[in-house]
């Protein structure tokens, strides 16, 4: 049975390191999500001073695809690498 798991990284360099180790324990299915698009409800005038915080809060994510009997591996290797599952 496959089950399905997904997380936030607030750190690529951490993602990436989860990753090559999921890979190395045999994952089923890795796929990135690093697109980060601001809200649309921000104010154009107040944008630009909100870029930097902005950025300083984006999160990478991370949805992983695993054999049931890896589940707990996949948690902890992702917890390990300072991801936060959802």
């Amino acid at each position: 049975m496959e089950i399905n798991l997904s997380a936030t990284f607030q750190n690529r360099d951490n993602l990436e390191q989860a990753a090559e180790v999921l890979k190395l324990q045999g994952v089923l299915d890795i796929k990135f999500d690093n697109s980060v698009v601001p809200n649309s409800d921000q104010q154009a005038d107040s944008f630009i001073q909100s870029v930097d915080s902005f950025a300083a809060e984006s999160s990478f994510a991370l949805m992983v695809s695993v054999e049931k009997s890896r589940y707990r591996q996949a948690e902890d290797t992702i917890i390990k690498y300072g991801g936060q599952l959802h």
